[in-house]
């Protein structure tokens, strides 16, 4: 067994001043190097506002907002991904081809006012798997068929049996009757189903050459002009007979028959033909095509009135194109841009993604936000957020430790620690995947759940993000997992007072996925300098 270690260096303190923050060293080891690796190692993600702050020390907190952008084509709670799939797309934008929502809420914690809180840092996410042949390219081109719109047709055509009319639900059979002396005569069934319109172009000659009924009901005769031309034979009608087909017309202006009588009945080929006219509107269908790049979305804002491009950096984070089950994730800062916008619904779009069956791993797809935010009232904390590009291959025991050091507990009290994570590629019906934490008192792991998931099934496509509402709204969001969630410490059994490092541990026996993204806040001791006013002398006398 080989150990891969990555080493980090220590951030720098020159912002940190008096106030202690966490120095959040990350060390991801792989216990099958081949099949489970760090393929871009973790670091603490800084701002450009603060590119020295890799901790984020505020009177507030973070938040995780997010939703899938690819859904099932027949929806489960517990289906898997391998199935077919199709694009969600709820922006109402005939332009954008996947589009989903979420909406951004702060805490109230002590009385905030969220409207007052002030965004520190907002990190944007994408990831996604979009083929399943020998190469996944980062740019590529999408074709689709879809309704557009009308067209309108005006055509001469002659079907024989079991042909269709053109641009029309019906279609021809053609038969021959069997009377007992063989005096037959081929029959025409114009029909969509519901509807039959039966010509008989009989051995008779004159008025009653030729008889319709409509659904079974009773023949009449049908005025024709007769004309033969050595053994075929042509019934043309003085007034042409129309069927409507919805907005296409079907014009039935000829039969056309061999004028033998001793034909078989199976003879339904033989110069047994109907000569009609096509018009009217119809609707079509226009195939379209859309390039995606994996590297771009477009993300709008409640106060946005259009959608913005977002392009994340070549190495922000990771882009396989051979190798890694061709699982992607992409990132780029959005501070500025949640600055502007606020609070309310955040839609993203156009994630570089296709439609289909994608073999046993599956299509999907989806985008995450962390916003770092703080506000007065609020407790202190430490907070960061790091990523990088974690593959873990299914079907092989894997175990990854990420030791964490630096932060510093409160004193006394309770201590509460928050964890937020985004994944990708976990199957809701796939078991046996598990995230851990370190027990501070006796070293023993403790095995983490939220109320999307279980402590078997840690990565099943689910989204739990404190009640952020989103659309579509689903339970089984097939591939994407964004989570945020206490850890359970009860009594300080897991974190402890002065406590300043911790590890945790993930792995799966079957499921295959991808981490990219964890961030972590614990309550922070943080002195708070209070200035004492005292009187000693008034007038030199003692106060």
């Amino acid at each position: 067994m080989k150990i891969k270690i990555n080493k980090y260096s220590i951030p720098n303190f020159s912002d940190m001043k008096t106030k202690p923050s966490i120095v959040l060293l990350l060390i991801l080891f792989c216990s099958v190097s081949m099949f489970a690796q760090v393929i871009v190692p973790f670091n603490q993600r800084t701002s450009v506002f603060t590119p020295g702050k890799t901790i984020y020390n505020v009177k507030g907190d973070f938040t995780m907002i997010g939703n899938t952008n690819l859904t099932l084509v027949n929806y489960a709670d517990n289906q898997n991904n391998s199935v077919s799939m199709r694009y969600v797309d709820i922006d109402g934008d005939s332009n954008t081809w996947n589009s989903s929502s979420a909406t951004l809420q702060l805490s109230t914690e002590n009385g905030a006012n969220p409207l007052c809180s002030n965004i520190v840092y907002a990190g944007l996410y994408w990831t996604g798997r979009a083929s399943n042949e020998a190469t996944s390219p980062n740019i590529f081109t999408v074709n689709r068929e879809v309704p557009g719109g009308t067209a309108d047709v005006n055509q001469n055509n002659t079907i024989g049996h079991n042909q269709g009319v053109p641009f029309s639900s019906y279609n021809l059979v053609v038969s021959r009757n069997n009377p007992s002396n063989n005096n037959r005569n081929p029959i025409y069934t114009i029909t969509n189903g519901t509807n039959s319109y039966v010509f008989q172009y009989t051995n008779n000659t004159g008025a009653n050459a030729v008889t319709m009924s409509i659904n079974g009901g009773s023949a009449v005769n049908v005025p024709v002009t007769l004309s033969n031309s050595g053994n075929t034979g042509t019934a043309t009608l003085v007034t042409p007979y129309v069927i409507n087909d919805g907005t296409i017309n079907i014009t039935i202006r000829s039969l056309v028959r061999n004028t033998a009588t001793n034909l078989s009945t199976s003879d339904t080929q033989n110069s047994s033909f109907v000569n009609l006219n096509v018009s009217g509107t119809t609707i079509g269908t226009i195939t379209q095509s859309k390039t995606f790049d994996k590297r771009k979305v477009l993300l709008k804002g409640p106060n946005s009135a259009s959608y913005t491009q977002i392009t994340a950096n070549a190495n922000d984070i990771y882009y396989p194109e051979t190798s890694d089950g061709f699982m992607y994730s992409a990132y780029a800062e959005v501070t500025e841009f949640v600055r502007t916008n606020g609070l309310g619904a955040y839609t993203v779009a156009d994630l570089a993604l296709i439609e289909g069956v994608g073999g046993g791993t599956g299509y999907y797809g989806g985008w995450g936000m962390v916003i770092v935010y703080e506000n007065d009232k609020m407790k202190w904390r430490d907070v960061t957020v790091f990523d990088g590009h974690s593959y873990v291959a299914g079907s092989i025991t894997a175990d990854f430790e990420i030791p964490v050091s630096g932060f510093n507990t409160v004193q006394s009290g309770p201590i509460n620690m928050k964890i937020g994570m985004m994944a990708g590629e976990g199957d809701s019906g796939i078991p046996g995947d598990f995230f851990q934490i370190r027990n501070h008192q006796n070293n023993d792991w403790v095995t983490l759940n939220h109320g999307g998931n279980s402590t078997n099934n840690f990565f099943n496509s689910s989204i739990f993000t404190g009640g952020n509402s989103r659309n579509p709204n689903l339970l089984n969001n097939t591939g994407m997992d964004i989570s945020m969630f206490d850890i359970p410490n009860a009594g300080n059994t897991v974190i402890t007072n002065n406590q300043s490092s911790t590890r945790f541990r993930y792995g799966t026996t079957q499921d295959t996925y991808i981490i990219y993204n964890i961030t972590m806040s614990v309550d922070a001791y943080i002195p708070e300098i209070e200035g004492l006013l005292s009187v000693q002398t008034i007038d030199n006398q003692p106060a």
